[in-house]
């Protein structure tokens, strides 16, 4: 059964379990903003349906409920950042507003981090830089769940990026897997009871599968084949290698959450100001936006969006109309938060 919430009650009662579980107010609003925002965004695979998995690893010491920042080196444009194990969306936010304020300086900047929880819904970072007028590029990695291009057996993560910038009607922004599909995805037909699309996975034994209980026992499938899988490859490294945690199999922390992080994150602004002005470069990504938007829609779609722009219509829908949620998981929520 399914129950329609606002975002602004989904949002108060996702604090309220973070709270009650230790962690400060302004930690639990950003980490609950986060996730609300992915629902309202479509993507409930990233909402709040992870937060029970979230409590689960606050309340075995594998997630610490108060971050407070510690670099690990003394360079201005490269830094790289100890999250301490807290809650991934709150360091995060604060890596994307170092990065935004190094940039301003240097042009460019770049924080790496290690130790942190998983950080959620990367277009909301990317739309954060833009916001502040500056290119993001954000991207994790996770734990492995997903083959090669031409193996059976899991290696990769999802390994998501997103990249994000401002233009003269506002930010546009990219967030994708590089698997065919994000895991959350496929937890979600699980809970469901629903089979998933041919093309999305393969079982243990590398065979297709719509089955999604053989799809997490085996293993998803890279976007676009060889290229998603090479972009998963570097993900792997710009993000794990680069900050000195785990690559491929070796991550852990982000499927189960009792499990301290060993993934890394990688986050990137580049300030326009300092190369050519940002009145030019939002004038420049303003023209390919009505380029695109104006383009003839191919048959069988109504009009061509830029990225970003599906998630946005998708979220005046649901501030409108509310979010729908399983009614279980709003009352496992409800418990967790005491009431």
């Amino acid at each position: 059964m399914e129950s329609t919430i606002a975002y602004e009650e989904m949002r108060q009662l996702a604090t309220r379990v973070f709270m009650r579980h230790g962690v400060p107010a302004d930690e639990a609003n950003i980490t609950s903003e986060v996730l609300v925002e992915a629902n309202a965004r479509g993507h409930d695979s990233h909402g709040v349906i992870r937060i029970p998995k979230w409590i689960e690893g606050i309340s075995s010491g594998a997630i610490k409920s108060r971050f407070l920042p510690r670099a690990l080196n003394d360079c201005s444009s490269a830094i790289w950042l100890d999250g301490g194990q807290c809650l991934g969306p709150v360091v995060a936010e604060y890596a994307c507003h170092l990065a935004v304020r190094q940039a301003r300086d240097y042009g460019i900047a770049m924080v790496s981090v290690k130790n942190a929880s998983h950080i959620g819904m990367l277009g909301f970072y990317a739309e954060l830089m833009a916001r502040s007028g500056c290119i993001g590029i954000i991207a994790t990695n996770t734990e492995s769940g997903v083959a090669p291009h031409g193996s059976a057996e899991k290696v990769f993560g999802t390994n998501p990026l997103a990249i994000g910038c401002p233009t003269l009607s506002g930010p546009v922004f990219l967030d994708m897997s590089t698997s065919v599909v994000a895991r959350g995805k496929v937890v979600l037909a699980q809970r469901a009871g629903a089979a998933i699309p041919e093309g999305w996975a393969v079982d243990s034994r590398g065979q297709p599968t719509t089955d999604p209980n053989q799809a997490l026992a085996g293993a998803l499938l890279p976007v676009g084949g060889p290229k998603g899988s090479g972009l998963s490859f570097f993900v792997d490294i710009l993000c794990g290698a680069l900050s000195g945690t785990a690559v491929g199999k070796d991550v852990r922390g982000t499927f189960d959450m009792r499990q301290s992080g060993s993934k890394g994150d990688i986050f990137i602004a580049i300030d326009p100001e300092k190369i050519g002005g940002i009145d030019r470069f939002t004038g420049l990504a303003q023209h390919l936006v009505d380029q695109v938007r104006q383009s003839t829609p191919a048959v069988g779609c109504d009009r061509v969006l830029v990225p970003g722009e599906y998630e946005m219509n998708f979220r005046k829908q649901r501030m409108e109309n509310g979010i729908p949620l399983a009614s279980d998981l709003i009352s496992e929520l409800k418990a967790l938060a005491g009431e």
